[in-house]
């Protein structure tokens, strides 16, 4: 049982960082079959002659991110598990929702919040993130290592200020106002809830919750990007630095805060 529970747990471990090698033989193959758009994990094709068959064998584009397929992803939600890994998180919180649903009304609150989750969900498939899931006013990534590449910080950067420059913050004048936090550390990534319809990949761990806490100190148009993230994402420039204080962490977190218009050396 034990060797059992150790197999599986490697078996989640070689996916989620890209070292699986029926993955990597799988993708040799999949990658001489017609055409783009694929699966970025396997390369299995979503379109040209084998697309329909693709999607027959479970192949087909994976709903929570559709740079990915179905067996990729579902598949491995639904095989219950997981493994501890290295990865980067965002965080991208509406401020002032309250007070927002107050001047709005309900349906103009909605409608502004819809239009949010959309430029979220956008950014976050175009820099290889899995979804998460949406809570309240903030969208969740998590950038996985097998599916957003060795540079998932720099992705999860990228993405927060598509983000910010997607909702106007670049121009002063932004349609919703927006905080967003990133870190990159360890963490429990595996699959939760029953039955097949009801699992969902998650994250667990300390640095889940510092990445929460950093969105929630995050000014309007700011993105809040730990030390270790800073460390490893290749960002250029002296940005400000903070030492803060975060709810549920016990130590104080060393941040650079990035800004619009102020960042240099920062493209995909």
């Amino acid at each position: 049982m034990a060797g059992r529970a150790r197999s599986l747990e490697e078996e989640w471990r070689s996916r989620l960082l890209g070292t699986n090698p029926a993955l990597r033989a799988g993708r040799r193959f999949f990658v001489k079959l017609p055409s783009a758009p694929r699966c970025e994990m396997c390369a299995s094709p979503f379109a040209g002659p084998f697309g329909p068959l693709m999607k027959l064998i479970g192949k087909g584009p994976f709903a929570r991110n559709p740079r990915y397929c179905e067996a990729c992803c579902g598949n491995l939600i639904r095989n219950k598990g997981g493994a501890e890994i290295p990865l980067s998180f965002l965080f991208a919180d509406v401020r002032g929702s309250t007070p927002l649903g107050e001047r709005l009304g309900p349906k103009a609150l909605h409608e502004l919040m819809d239009r949010f989750y959309e430029i979220g969900v956008d950014a976050l498939i175009i820099h290889g993130a899995l979804i998460d899931r949406f809570m309240g006013d903030q969208v969740v990534g998590y950038f996985v290592p097998g599916f957003a590449g060795p540079q998932h910080a720099r992705q999860a950067v990228l993405c927060g200020l598509e983000i910010l420059r997607a909702t106007g913050h670049g121009d002063q004048a932004p349609w919703v106002p927006v905080g967003i936090g990133v870190h990159t550390g360890e963490a429990f990534v595996g699959s939760v809830g029953k039955g097949d319809d009801l699992a969902e990949l998650t994250a667990t761990g300390d640095a889940v919750n510092v990445a929460a806490r950093l969105a929630s100190a995050a000014g309007v148009g700011e993105l809040v990007l730990s030390e270790e993230a800073f460390a490893v994402a290749g960002i250029e420039g002296d940005h400000e630095r903070r030492e803060l204080t975060l709810k549920g962490v016990t130590r104080q977190v060393p941040v650079r805060v990035l800004r619009l218009g102020e960042i240099v050396g920062v493209t995909r």
